[in-house]
């Protein structure tokens, strides 16, 4: 054999009897060196393995603040599998985003392949919290809710600058406004909420009366909204006030010498007033005016100006005025011996009382006597008595 002989000069069957038991124990050290070395290995990586990753932003949140990887307003915190955490650098944002006003926006953190979401509100144009007003309708019965167009809501931003919100607000509470009372409701946008506290202007009434001050003639219409007709209202906290809108039961028409009793309601209550009509009747009447001759009426006009008389004669004419009354020409036969006779002028207007009886026809008229005036009649124009006529019956 050309080989190199063992040290011993033995063959090899005893070189490894007699080295076997150093080699054993070096195969074994190599052995546990190893496990060692890898239990080392699987200690350090599962140290450095991590389970998630966080972070916050403390930085700038005004309009135009761009988040990106170089914004040194975050702070990421990662979290390792041996339960470890730590403050760490090097992340990334893949896409920046800018902030808008009054808007969020949410970033994406990488660490290690790692990543987390960051959402940061943008505080400019902020709405801080909310205030309402209302200028609708305080009367009993309107309905406080979202469609009343008289609540107003207004967000109040950093700096206290007040803007209008158009939409996104809700009444949470709806009611209904009742008299003499204060409500109140709530008004949210988002999660902002506020009170509104709306008074109803409607007060409950504990008497209602009425006085008349109006014409008392034969004619006159009593009807809602009348003339001369005041309605006031007491209310239960002692103040009170005319008020308009009430409506009468009955309307009427006055006739002479009648009672009538207004029954009147406004809202829920009801109170009536009796009127009396102090145009007298027609026999009243013509028994308080005085027989009176052409010559006393048209040669002594001051002794019977504005005296109701009774003149005597045959209708002559006539003649329509605009306002839709007649004068009629009354031609009175002679007196003072049976010497004097002339023409009179009455103006009769009163519908009430019939037809004027027709031209030609032999008449009394009663009346109030009003002097002499200056008439036309025919083509020459002179002073005539002058009464205005309430009743011109044919004898």
């Amino acid at each position: 054999m050309g080989g190199k002989p063992f040290p011993d000069g033995k063959d090899p069957d005893c070189f490894w009897q007699k080295h076997s038991r150093c080699l054993l124990v070096a195969a074994l050290a190599l052995l546990i060196g190893t496990a060692v070395a890898a239990v080392v290995y699987s200690s350090l990586s599962k140290r450095n393995a991590i389970d998630h990753i966080s972070a916050v932003y403390d930085g700038s949140t005004k309009s135009g603040t761009v988040l990106d990887s170089d914004n040194s307003g975050f702070t990421v915190t990662a979290y390792y599998k041996d339960g470890r955490e730590e403050i760490v650098t090097g992340w990334t944002i893949e896409e920046p985003q800018t902030l808008t006003d009054a808007e969020k926006s949410t970033v994406t953190i990488t660490y290690r392949k790692v990543s987390t979401q960051c959402e940061v509100q943008c505080t400019t144009g902020l709405i801080r919290s909310i205030t309402a007003e209302y200028d609708g309708d305080t009367g009993a019965g309107t309905e406080i809710s979202d469609d009343n167009p008289g609540i107003h809501v207004y967000g109040i931003q950093d700096g206290g600058r007040k803007v209008p919100l158009q939409d996104g607000w809700h009444v949470v509470n709806p009611t209904i406004l009742k008299k003499d009372t204060l409500s109140r409701v709530e008004v949210s946008y988002g999660e902002l909420t506020c009170s509104l506290s709306i008074q109803c202007t409607t007060k409950s009434i504990s008497r209602l009366a009425a006085a008349y001050t109006g014409s008392t003639e034969e004619g006159t219409v009593l009807s809602a909204g009348c003339e001369g007709l005041t309605v006031t209202a007491t209310y239960a906290d002692g103040t009170s006030e005319d008020v308009s809108g009430w409506t009468l039961a009955e309307s009427f028409t006055m006739e002479p010498k009648t009672r009538y009793l207004l029954e009147i309601h406004y809202e829920d209550s009801v109170c009536t007033l009796e009127v009396f009509c102090t145009t007298p009747t027609r026999e009243e009447f013509m028994s308080g005016c005085i027989p009176s001759t052409y010559f006393s009426l048209y040669h002594n006009p001051g002794k019977s100006a504005g005296v109701n008389v009774a003149a005597e004669g045959i209708i002559a004419g006539r003649q329509l005025r605009d306002d839709g009354s007649v004068k009629i020409y009354l031609e009175m036969n002679g007196d003072f011996l049976g010497i004097t006779k002339g023409i009179l002028c009455a103006v009769y207007s009163s519908t009430l009382h019939g037809n004027l009886p027709e031209d030609g026809t032999h008449v009394v008229v009663y009346g109030m006597y009003k002097g002499v005036s200056e008439e036309t009649y025919g083509e020459e124009t002179k002073g005539m008595p002058l009464m205005d006529a309430e009743y011109v019956l044919a004898e």
